[in-house]
């Protein structure tokens, strides 16, 4: 059974002193970079989903065990319905409905506070692909968004989310809060606090 493998030799690591570490390659990002630079691409990265019928309870830990703020909610086809933030659940959104309602916290589902997609906004994949993150920032902070969906048409032109922006990568990948930026009065000032890496 086991003829098609091998033994290795095992080597001794005694004499071994240093650990080799990634080479910083890319260069610090900017407000002049490739937007695509901040794009969660799901070719290459699976969105992480959620059912709509979950409670939102057990949706904030699996937010907490993914490590990641939003989820992608998915309905009992599949096919995708909406988001829901970390805000959404642990913020008032729940308490309200359930207050409403007249029901237990617990008893509230993703679907109770999630948006749903119509009141999505998004952007194509081709103006991405064309825009930097500056392009995006402003974009963003116009229209209060904490996150993007960036939309492609797939085979016989089937509209699908390719990928997703966050406040929060944009943030991460400049090295700057997003409040920071918020409060800054015009771009130079923005670029200025970028260039120092201040604002975390």
């Amino acid at each position: 059974m086991f003829q098609e493998f091998r033994h290795l030799r095992v080597q001794e690591a005694s004499d071994v002193d240093h650990l080799l570490s990634p080479v910083q390659v890319r260069p610090q990002s900017t407000l002049r970079s490739p937007a695509l630079e901040v794009m969660t691409d799901f070719v290459e990265t699976a969105p992480v989903t959620v059912s709509a019928q979950m409670s939102v309870d057990e949706a904030l830990d699996w937010m907490k065990s993914q490590h990641v703020r939003m989820l992608f909610v998915v309905n009992d086809k599949h096919q995708f319905a909406g988001v829901i933030t970390a805000r959404d659940i642990a913020g008032s959104g729940a308490m309200v409905y359930a207050q409403q309602h007249g029901i237990a916290r617990s008893e509230v589902r993703v679907c109770h506070v999630m948006l749903g997609k119509a009141n999505i906004r998004g952007l194509t994949f081709e103006q991405v692909a064309d825009a930097t993150i500056g392009d995006l920032m402003l974009t963003m902070q116009g229209s209060g968004d904490q996150h993007v969906v960036v939309i492609d048409e797939g085979y016989a032109g089937v509209k699908r989310v390719r990928g997703v922006i966050s406040a929060s990568d944009i943030s991460r990948i400049l090295k700057v809060s997003f409040e920071v930026m918020y409060e800054a009065k015009t771009f130079a000032e923005i670029e200025k606090i970028v260039a120092h890496g201040g604002g975390l």
